[in-house]
């Protein structure tokens, strides 16, 4: 019996079978229940033999799994399924089976497949001389090869640039793993690496538990050192990853990160616990005058949490803490961070956010990385509290803002501190007769301290105690007329400037420590602010004029570039800055800024402060970035000078970086990067040369790193790292060579 082309209708295989043989379809009827999509150019049924057998453009559909080939025979006696001539099975994760001669049964559950070829969902190819169907979610195969890479495209029969050889394979798409037996991975054809078992997880797996690849290393610090990492993921929410390391000459490290996340928020805590040689420093306030070594346990804990207490209210933390100044930069850690700041910083906070206000409560603690800055001295902050609010605007467009701030401060050794501040400020933008621009802005502060150990001046040897207040108003009127041109698709700007502010003069007393006003250099972005001073504890007391030109041309598509020059000057002789702050004359320094980007292939800014009266150099910085994508070049270059008549330590010289990246083809590419101090007796501060190989599933990078840094138990030194990635698998790091400076 023969049917014509196209036959097709949704059945069971009973259905089928009785669409020739009625009677027959009764007793295979209970062999299968689940629907088939059937379709055919020509079918045809033996009664005797009881075959159905499908030739032309086959096709089924059951399950979720579609099978295509050139003929398909159905054995009713046996219920098995035997397919030949470019089959094909489509199975419901997206893999795609291809063989030339595949036998199923039990709903194509089970079966035997010849010279299998597996499509898997994110474009790998595993292939095999045979392959066993089990359970319908399980692929047992001989002599099979694995590969995510594409072929050649003018020679296909080419070996891929790595591929995994194996006498058994197993894909369970139940565990989601792909496993293999008397593995030899093989790069170019070549192989470099065997294993009697090695698995990773399928395509379909975001997250799965096991091993790592491991980094090895030899040279400097740590000598020999292996990291073997393993990754468990606990559920669809949280996971850890514990990442031991052994070194011949520095101890032994076992570093870990846990992760979990809630529909509310997430944590995040990374740490490492060492048994070795720890360095102890002593001294004064706890700068380090002598390093020695004592056997102890050194370690870091950094962490973070953040969680929506409601729509308004928001808790979290950051905590940063370490054993000892050296133990991150000795053991790169934590994992992936980089170099650490001078300080760490731990936190604890909640904030609260209006529809035009901001509140925050945090308790602070720092912990110090500078080998001349010792943690004895290092505030405890605990709690600081703050809240601002600011009005609609008002009839006449001019808008109210509070400010509100309470800090608690101790330390063990240095003055301590209370303070409650207040403040109102309102602000009114108007437009003047010739198009000018107008802001005027009065606010009041109302402050009072309670304090501890205070030095009256710098060298005092007599430490002082008690309360302070103050009420500090201040009035602004800032000026600006711009001036524009339009030339075609340019606007070109000239801008005067200028501002007065005033307020009375003092409202420092000495008895207030400045804990967060200090550390300020006047530049072009603070010269226009009524008060320039960061922080509450110093005021910005005094009348001044502020004034300078702004001028900038912008174009749609060549870009923008604008500078912008001023001075500032105060009528009182004296003030509340600092020597070296370039405000501690009664006329300031010249200061300015340069920004040019009249493309997307060039960015390029210059910043400068001059010295008011000879308008020699005191602070430079410039940099830039060109090129296109494919061969970027980057720069930039910073200036201290020494200031006359500054005692108090102030780091001077010059530093210089450079960066370069190309892509030397469409695969290889080159980056240059270099930091060094270029002063007198200048060194390297930190340089590198990496030259990388990536294609769709490999890369390997080369990276020569020479660091200047030296702290503690770490000296500055020249590395050698290869890194390789494969896809799917991950990446394997070997520090290749490794000096170091011995310690003086």
């Amino acid at each position: 019996m023969s049917g014509g082309k196209s036959f097709a209708g949704i059945m069971g295989v009973a259905a089928l079978v009785a669409a020739a043989a009625p009677a027959a379809a009764q007793n295979a009827a209970h062999a299968s229940n689940k629907p088939i999509l059937f379709q055919a150019d020509q079918v045809e049924y033996d009664q005797d033999l009881g075959l159905t057998v499908a030739r032309g453009h086959v096709e089924l559909d059951q399950s979720d799994q579609i099978l295509l080939a050139d003929t398909v025979t159905y054995n009713q006696r046996t219920d098995t399924v035997t397919a030949s001539g470019h089959v094909s099975l489509l199975q419901p994760g997206g893999d795609i089976v291809f063989s030339d001669y595949m036998e199923l049964h039990d709903n194509m559950r089970e079966g035997f497949i010849k010279d299998v070829r597996i499509l898997l969902s994110d474009g790998s190819r595993l292939a095999a001389n045979t392959g066993r169907r089990v359970e319908g979610n399980r692929t047992e195969m001989r002599r099979g090869v694995y590969s995510p890479c594409e072929l050649c495209a003018k020679d296909p029969s080419k070996p891929p640039v790595w591929q995994i050889e194996a006498a058994r394979v197993v894909h369970d798409k139940q565990q989601q793993l792909v496993e293999y037996h008397d593995a030899t991975m093989e790069l170019d054809g070549w192989p470099i690496f065997y294993s009697p078992y090695f698995s990773h997880p399928d395509p379909s797996v975001k997250r799965a538990s096991g091993f790592l690849p491991p980094t090895f290393g030899a040279g400097g610090t740590l000598g020999v050192h292996i990291t073997q990492p393993y990754f468990w993921a606990i559920g669809p929410d949280k996971d850890l990853t514990i990442r031991p390391t052994v070194t011949s000459d520095a101890g032994d490290v076992l570093d870990g990160e846990y992760r979990q996340a809630w529909g509310f928020g997430r944590l995040d805590i990374d740490g490492s616990i060492e048994a070795g040689d720890a360095p102890v420093t002593t001294g004064p306030l706890g700068v380090p005058t002598t390093t020695n070594t004592n056997t102890s346990v050194r370690g870091h804990l950094f962490g973070a949490g953040r969680f929506d207490l409601t729509n308004d209210w928001r808790t979290g933390f950051n905590v940063q803490r370490v054993s000892d100044q050296a133990y991150l930069l000795k053991y790169h850690l934590p994992y992936g961070f980089g170099l650490p700041s001078n300080f760490l910083t731990s936190q604890v906070y909640a904030e609260d956010f209006g529809p035009r206000s901001y509140g925050n409560i945090s308790a602070y603690s720092f912990q110090s990385l500078n080998t001349l800055v010792g943690d004895g001295i290092q505030p405890i902050v605990a709690p600081i509290a703050s809240y601002d609010w600011t009005s609609p605007a008002d009839p006449i467009g001019g808008r109210l803002e509070l400010t509100g701030n309470t800090l608690n401060l101790e330390r063990h050794s240095g003055p301590n501190m209370r303070r409650i501040v207040t403040k109102a400020d309102w602000r009114l933008p108007f437009d003047g007769p010739l198009g000018d621009r107008y802001q005027l802005s009065m606010s009041l502060r109302a402050d009072g301290y309670d304090t501890d150990n205070v030095q009256s001046t710098p060298n005092a040897q007599v430490l002082h105690s008690g309360t302070a207040g103050r009420a500090f108003p201040q009035g602004a009127l800032l000026w600006r007329y711009p001036w524009v041109r339009r030339d075609g698709a340019s606007n070109e700007v000239i801008e005067p400037m200028a501002g007065f502010i005033a307020a009375p003069n003092g409202g420092n007393p000495a008895i207030i420590p400045n804990e967060d006003s200090g550390g300020f250099e006047f530049d072009e972005t603070s010269l226009f602010r009524p008060d320039r001073l960061p922080g509450y504890d110093r005021v910005d007391s005094g009348q001044r004029v502020d004034y300078g030109l702004h001028t900038g041309i912008y174009n749609a598509e060549y870009g923008s570039s604008s500078i912008l020059i001023g001075q500032s000057y105060r009528l009182e002789k004296s003030g509340p800055f600092d020597i070296g702050s370039g405000l501690e004359n009664q006329m300031s320094d010249v200061v300015g800024g340069l920004l040019l980007s009249p493309s997307t292939f060039l960015d390029l800014y210059y910043r400068m402060r001059l010295d008011h009266a000879t308008l020699a150099m005191r602070r430079q910085e410039t940099g830039f970035s060109t090129g296109p994508a494919n061969l970027r070049v980057s720069g930039s270059f910073i200036s201290f000078k020494s200031i006359p008549g500054l005692t108090s330590p102030l780091e001077i010289g010059d530093q210089i970086s450079i960066a370069v990246s190309t892509a030397l083809t469409q695969y290889w590419f080159l980056g240059v990067h270099d930091t060094r101090n270029i002063s007198e007796g200048g060194n390297t501060i930190y340089s590198g040369v990496d030259l990388t190989y990536r294609d769709d599933c490999f890369a390997i990078t080369t990276s020569l790193q020479q660091s200047g840094v030296q702290v503690g138990d770490l000296h500055p030194g020249v590395s050698l790292l290869v890194t390789f990635v494969f896809k799917n698998l991950g990446e394997v790091g070997t520090k290749v060579a490794s000096t170091q400076q011995s310690q003086q």
